[in-house]
């Protein structure tokens, strides 16, 4: 009788409410906001790669409308641009790409689902972590028009623009060929939408270090910040029926 191959160790932290048990090789995760990686799945992303997973980040804006006021948008922009690096680094991210959109101005229109096409065809993952383009009355701060835009556009290049030769010629004429990818996980949508949950719990302290890199905007809310995302890790945790401790839940697309 033929052996069974061992489950991977990361399939053990991922738990589908339908059983799917695709575990990725590679993850691009695209966000509006530095930052916005760091509160919806840092700790997934120290997840996978403490397993060995290649993760690349994309960021639509530098987050130059952002706090303080003081600083100019070009010097607010490197601030943040240099934060999210060193946000990246704690959990094992090196390479960022930096798509140079308007902050607080993102709309899903060609030109964004072009860039992100692009950036989806250069990485060739095989899975996308983006932000849900549904807007979630529970949670107005997560439903910034930034990023129910960037969901939209991420989503729409993902099926059809990356894997459609026809979709922007020109990315064929630089030299980008098509690409599909399989799954995309949707973070920070309603409870009811959920339908994978990543256990956390060993990367919880290190999510929240990445958050605190992110000191422009995070530095005033250092007294209350790493309690309440633990609140969130842990109450997700009990709604996802796991038994796990902190989790980070996602709405799981098949693009198949």
């Amino acid at each position: 009788m033929a052996e069974t191959a061992p489950a991977s160790p990361l399939a053990a932290l991922i738990r589908s409410d339908d059983g799917d048990e695709f575990v990725p090789s590679k993850a691009l995760v695209i966000v509006a906001h530095p930052d916005d990686i760091d509160f919806g799945t840092a700790g997934t992303v120290a997840t996978l790669t403490d397993h060995g997973i290649e993760v690349v980040y994309g960021l639509v804006t530098s987050g130059q409308a952002g706090e303080p006021a003081g600083l100019s948008p070009t010097d607010l922009a490197q601030l943040r641009e240099a934060e999210q690096a060193a946000a990246a680094n704690i959990v094992g991210v090196t390479e960022l790409h930096w798509l140079g959109f308007p902050d607080g101005a993102v709309v899903a229109d060609l030109e964004l689902r072009k860039a992100v096409s692009r950036l989806i065809r250069i990485v060739q993952p095989d899975l996308v972590i983006t932000q849900t383009p549904e807007r979630n009355f529970e949670r107005i701060y997560a439903a910034h028009p930034d990023h129910l835009a960037t969901g939209e556009a991420v989503v729409s290049a993902v099926y059809p623009d990356a894997r459609n030769a026809k979709s922007f010629p020109e990315l064929l004429e630089e030299g980008h060929e098509p690409h599909a990818v399989p799954r995309v996980w949707l973070m920070a949508g309603s409870a009811a939408t959920t339908n994978l949950h990543v256990n956390i719990s060993a990367n919880l302290d290190r999510k929240i270090r990445a958050l605190m890199a992110h000191d422009s905007q995070n530095g005033p809310r250092a007294d209350v910040l790493p309690d309440m995302i633990r609140e969130w890790a842990t109450a997700n945790g009990a709604a996802s029926e796991t038994g796990w401790a902190a989790v980070e839940s996602f709405r799981r697309i098949h693009t198949e």
